[in-house]
């Protein structure tokens, strides 16, 4: 019983440093490079692939926003940035997986900038899975989004009769095996201090 436990324990571990690996660490499925088009805020094609960027939710092309009380279209504006990001056309994609409509999932360069990054980082797109102090320096700098309110795009997407979309699937089965596996580690340590 004593190596399941251990063995438990070390999954733990590798679970929870797995999760903590930037997105470029990761064991990629997957490699495009060149021209890139964008379809919205978070999602590209590039080499006759449709790629989802993994980590970041940007307003959909139909979502407005407020500032100042005016309302902005933030969905559009959202594709603007992208579109800029890759203006470049020397962009590069590595994927780590897909998402459940059949997109890669993609942490994408361009001119050597985080693609995924640059957009949260400039409030044009939220933390997906990714990029948390990217999207706390936006929202403290009231930077785009952040400047005035707006819907969260899962949301907005839920209550305009467009398809749910969960966090990615490569983030999100990595932080729900950390936690089932940390749940299970908090359990074992609460029984041996009872005991």
């Amino acid at each position: 019983m004593l190596v399941g436990w251990i063995v438990l324990l070390l999954l733990a571990i590798g679970a929870y440093f797995a999760d903590r690996l930037p997105v470029t660490e990761r064991a990629a499925t997957g490699e495009a490079r060149g021209l890139a088009t964008a379809g919205d805020g978070d999602s590209l094609r590039i080499a006759g692939k449709r790629v989802r960027i993994e980590g970041i939710d940007a307003p959909e092309l139909a979502q407005t926003c407020q500032r100042a009380g005016v309302a902005w279209e933030c969905g559009r504006e959202a594709r603007a940035q992208l579109r800029a990001l890759i203006s470049s056309g020397d962009v590069r994609c590595r994927f780590h997986g897909r998402d459940r409509y059949g997109r890669d999932l993609g942490a994408c360069e361009a001119g050597g900038r985080d693609i995924g990054g640059e957009m949260v980082l400039g409030g044009y797109a939220v933390s997906y899975g990714r990029y948390e102090a990217e999207e706390a320096k936006a929202e403290r700098e009231r930077r785009g989004l952040w400047a005035g309110t707006f819907v969260m795009p899962q949301e907005w997407r839920r209550t305009n009769g467009h398809p749910d979309e969960t966090p990615h699937l490569v983030d999100g089965w990595l932080a729900a095996m950390r936690r089932w596996l940390l749940e299970r580690l908090a359990s074992v340590f609460a029984g041996i201090g009872d005991a």
